[in-house]
C-alpha cells in the first residue's frame, strides 16, 4: 500500500483516513481480499495513533468494505456487497468534487501564468511550444493519445513564466490530471479544439501580449470546463 498523505486536521483524523482508505480501493491499489497492514504499520503510513487507525477500522468494517478475521488480520471485502458500491460511488463524489476544485484554481492560476510567460519567453521556448503543438497535430491526425503532450505544453509555459513556486504548482497537478486529460482529449474534436487553444496562446506569446496571452487561456479552460463540466 502506497504511503499516503498527512491527514487533514479540518476533519476528524479516522475519517481522513476512512475516506484515504475508499481512494485506495477505487483506484485499485487495495483490492478484494487483500490484507491491511498491521496497525501499527498503519499508524506510521498515516502518521497517527493507533486508537485512531482502529476508529478508521471500525468505520470501515461498518461499512462493510472490510471485514476482521480473529487471528489473521483485517481484509477488504468482495466488491459484491451493496454498501461496497454504495462506500465507492461516495469516494467517487469526493474525487469528482476535488477534479473541479482543482480545475477552478487552475482557471486562476494558469491565465497568469500564461501572461508572466508573454512577459519573459525566449525564442527557444517559442520554438520548443512550436515543435510541441507540431507533434499534437500528428497525433491528433493519427487519433494517438496526446495527453503528455498537453502536460508538457503547459508546463513549459510554467518554465517560460520564470516563477519557480508557480513550475512546483503546475508539476503537481500535472501528476493529478494526467488521467483527466486523456479522457477529455479522446474525441478528434476535443483533440483539435486543444490544438487550436495551443496555437492562440503561442501567437500572444510570441508577440509578447501579456493580455492576450491571459485571454487565450482563460478561453482554452473555459471550453475544457464546458466539456468536462457542461457549465457555461
Amino acid at each position: 500500500m502506497k504511503k499516503e498523505t498527512t491527514p487533514d486536521q479540518g476533519k476528524r483524523l479516522y475519517e481522513e483516513i476512512v475516506e484515504q482508505i475508499q481512494q485506495l480501493i477505487l483506484r485499485g491499489e487495495l483490492k478484494a481480499g487483500d490484507r491491511l497492514p498491521p496497525e501499527r504499520t498503519l499508524a506510521q503510513t498515516f502518521k497517527v495513533s493507533r486508537n485512531c487507525v482502529r476508529e478508521a477500522l471500525r468505520a470501515l468494517t461498518e461499512k462493510k468494505l472490510l471485514e476482521s478475521r480473529r487471528g489473521d488480520g483485517t481484509y477488504i471485502c468482495s466488491p459484491d456487497d451493496s454498501a461496497l458500491v454504495s462506500s465507492l460511488a461516495q469516494a467517487i463524489q469526493v474525487q469528482q468534487n476535488r477534479l473541479r476544485d482543482i480545475f477552478e484554481f487552475r482557471q486562476i492560476i494558469e491565465p497568469q501564468i500564461a501572461a508572466l510567460a508573454a512577459r519573459h519567453i525566449t525564442p527557444d521556448e517559442l520554438s520548443r511550444l512550436k515543435i510541441l503543438v507540431f507533434e499534437q497535430e500528428r497525433k491528433n491526425f493519427a487519433e494517438e493519445d496526446m495527453a503528455e503532450l498537453d502536460m508538457e505544453f503547459h508546463l513549459l509555459l510554467a518554465e517560460a513564466a520564470r516563477n519557480m513556486v508557480l513550475l512546483e504548482v503546475v508539476k503537481l497537478l500535472n501528476s493529478i490530471l494526467l488521467e483527466t486529460r486523456s479522457e477529455f482529449l479522446q474525441s478528434e474534436a476535443r483533440r483539435t479544439a486543444s490544438v487550436r487553444s495551443h496555437i492562440d496562446i503561442i501567437n500572444s506569446l510570441e508577440k509578447h501580449d501579456e493580455d492576450a496571452a491571459c485571454r487565450a487561456m482563460q478561453n482554452h479552460l473555459q471550453k475544457v470546463k464546458q466539456t468536462v463540466y457542461g457549465d457555461a
